[in-house]
C-alpha cells in the first residue's frame, strides 16, 4: 500500500463518484477504478458499494477513511517538518551549560533564539565541563557552554564570555571588612571548592598567586555543584573564588569582594562537533556572534 492509494481512496470517498474523483486527481477514470480495486484486494475488504447510479462507503470503508485521513495528515506533517528542519526551523538542540551561564546575557540569547526559531526545541542540561565534553563527543549534546580547554580534535569552540574572579564569603567575614585584599590574606583560610573532577583548572591561578605570596589556604569542603558551594559558604563553611557573573546574582548571607590583581580572566566557550551540519545549530551559534565580535568575548565584571 502506498500513499497515492490512500489519496485515491480519500478522493473517491469524499466525492462519492469515481468520475468526480478522477477529475479532482487529474487522471483518467479507468486507472483510478483499477487502483481502488487493487487496494480492496490488498486489504481483502470492500470499501465501496457500487451501483450504476451511486457509490457508497461500506462500514469498513468509513473506518478506513478516518485512518487514511490520519495517515495522509501525518505524512504532510512529516514533509513539512523535514523542510523546516532543512532550513533550521524545526528539531531539537541539546545544550549543555555550566551553572555560571544561567544569567542575564544567556537568557537574552535564548529569548532571541526562541523568537526567531519557535519550532526548535531547546533541551538544557546543567553539567560540569568535563561531562559536557564527554557528551559532545558521544553525540549526546549538540552544543555546550563550558570552561576551556577543549582538547578534542573532533570539537570546535569559540570564546563567548570573559569574566573576572571575585572572592565570595559569608556576610560578616573578616575579609569583607577590608577595602583591598592581598594574596597573603588567604593564609590558613578555609575554602569551599568544587570537587577536583569538576574544577577544570578553575582554581589553579588562585592557588599559584597564594603560593607566590607565601599563603597556604586550606580546603575545608569539596562540593559537586555551584549552588551547594554557595550555600555552604553562606552557612560559614569557608570562602571561595567565584566568577563575577555568578556573584551578580545576589544571595542572602553572601558578599563578594574583588580579588587582588594577577588572575587571568575566566572564560566560557561555546563548543560543538566539527562534523555537525545542523542548520538549527548554525542558527544557535549565530546568536553568540555579537559576543565574539570586537574584543572577542563579552566582558563581565
Amino acid at each position: 500500500m502506498e500513499l497515492r492509494h490512500l489519496r485515491y481512496f480519500v478522493a473517491v470517498a469524499e466525492q462519492l463518484s469515481f468520475r468526480g474523483a478522477a477529475e479532482k486527481l487529474h487522471m483518467a477514470q479507468p486507472p483510478l477504478s483499477a487502483q481502488i480495486k487493487a487496494l480492496e484486494g490488498e486489504l481483502r475488504v470492500r470499501l465501496f458499494e457500487r451501483t450504476t447510479r451511486s457509490v457508497r462507503l461500506t462500514h469498513a470503508g468509513r473506518v478506513f477513511l478516518e485512518e487514511a485521513r490520519s495517515v495522509l495528515a501525518a505524512s504532510a506533517q512529516a514533509e513539512r517538518r523535514a523542510r523546516e528542519a532543512e532550513r533550521g526551523l524545526a528539531g531539537t538542540l541539546r545544550v549543555g551549560m555550566i551553572a555560571p551561564v544561567a544569567n542575564a546575557w544567556f537568557a537574552g540569547i535564548l529569548r532571541g533564539f526562541r523568537q526567531k526559531f519557535p519550532g526548535v526545541q531547546l533541551s538544557l542540561f546543567e553539567l560540569i565541563s568535563a561531562e559536557q565534553l564527554r557528551r559532545l563527543c558521544a553525540r549526546e549534546l549538540e552544543v555546550g557552554l563550558l570552561r576551556p580547554p577543549v582538547p578534542h580534535p573532533e570539537l570546535d569552540s569559540q570564546i563567548v564570555v570573559e569574566s573576572r574572579q571575585v572572592l565570595t564569603m559569608p556576610a560578616g567575614h573578616r575579609l569583607a571588612r577590608k577595602r583591598r585584599l592581598a594574596w597573603s590574606d588567604f593564609d590558613n583560610e578555609e575554602l569551599v571548592l568544587m570537587h577536583p573532577t569538576a574544577q577544570h583548572g578553575f582554581y589553579d591561578a588562585f592557588f599559584a598567586r597564594c603560593a607566590e605570596a607565601g599563603a597556604k589556604p586550606r580546603t575545608a569542603q569539596f562540593v559537586n555543584d555551584v549552588q551547594t558551594k554557595l550555600w555552604l559558604i553562606s552557612a560559614g563553611f569557608g570562602i571561595a573564588p567565584t566568577t563575577a557573573t555568578l556573584a551578580e546574582a545576589r544571595r542572602p548571607g553572601l558578599v563578594s569582594r574583588p580579588l587582588p590583581s594577577g588572575l587571568p580572566p575566566v572564560r566560557i566557550v561555546l563548543a560543538w562537533r566539527r562534523d555537525d551540519s545542523s542548520p538549527a545549530l548554525a542558527h544557535f551559534r549565530e546568536g553568540f556572534q555579537p559576543l565574539a565580535q570586537g574584543t572577542g568575548a563579552l566582558k563581565s565584571g
